[in-house]
């Protein structure tokens, strides 16, 4: 009880020096309703009545502005996606082996132990580029690939959901899929909406030692063509 005299003398004062209802609760630390009975004796002079009018204009005319901002924001960032989105034109035969080499140089597999073509990610559009970039600019035969999918065990309950996912995804039938991977590390990212979680796909190539080799060389080219 102490402690709410304490605050209702505190509110009184507040309230006389023409403080907002909300105002007060929020300084107090209690309820907007309690305050209003606590102060509902309390007669405000017409110059605080206005002070206190014009400050909810405001807040409201604060409020449309920031809406308005932040509608022009989605409308600014859509407008930038659609002009960027129209500036990538289709890839000559070039363009588009240096784009898919870039790729391969940031996450296919290069280690001297490596004897085969390898790109890992968990991204289905890098995925699904990679692929053709293997077929239309390596000439790799589909019938080559051979694909491994690899998850947190906590969903190895969704193991063949996963082999599906990326079998039709990618248009690879699943008898040229490897047994799955499991990871085991408790430390990995839990994912919010679980059935939106499908790891990562391996991809290797058949018969592509050779092929390998090259790639090292076109990479190391690369990387002094700057």
């Amino acid at each position: 009880m102490k402690r709410k005299s304490v605050e209702y003398e505190k509110a009184l004062i507040l309230r006389k020096a023409g403080k907002s209802i909300k105002k007060i609760a929020a300084t107090l630390g209690v309820s907007v309703s309690i305050v209003s009975v606590w102060c509902r004796g309390v007669e405000l002079t017409e110059q605080q009545k206005e002070k206190l009018k014009r400050r909810k204009v405001n807040v409201r005319h604060l409020k449309r502005l920031a809406k308005q901002s932040h509608l022009e924001k989605i409308t600014r960032v859509k407008k930038l996606f659609k002009d960027a989105y129209a500036e990538i034109k289709p890839l000559a035969s070039k363009e588009l082996f240096l784009t898919g080499l870039s790729l391969y140089w940031a996450e296919g597999f290069k280690s001297v132990k490596e004897c085969r073509l390898g790109f890992c990610n968990s991204d289905p559009r890098m995925i699904k580029f990679i692929i053709k970039w293997f077929e239309k600019a390596l000439k790799v035969q589909r019938e080559d690939f051979i694909l491994r999918t690899e998850f947190n065990e906590t969903h190895k309950d969704r193991t063949e959901e996963i082999k599906h996912f990326w079998s039709k995804f990618t248009g690879i039938p699943l008898n040229q899929f490897e047994k799955p991977f499991y990871h085991y590390s408790s430390w990995l990212r839990e994912h919010p909406n679980r059935d939106n979680y499908f790891g990562v796909l391996r991809i290797r190539v058949r018969k592509s030692s050779e092929l390998l080799n090259k790639m090292k060389g076109w990479i190391s080219g690369l990387s002094e063509a700057i």
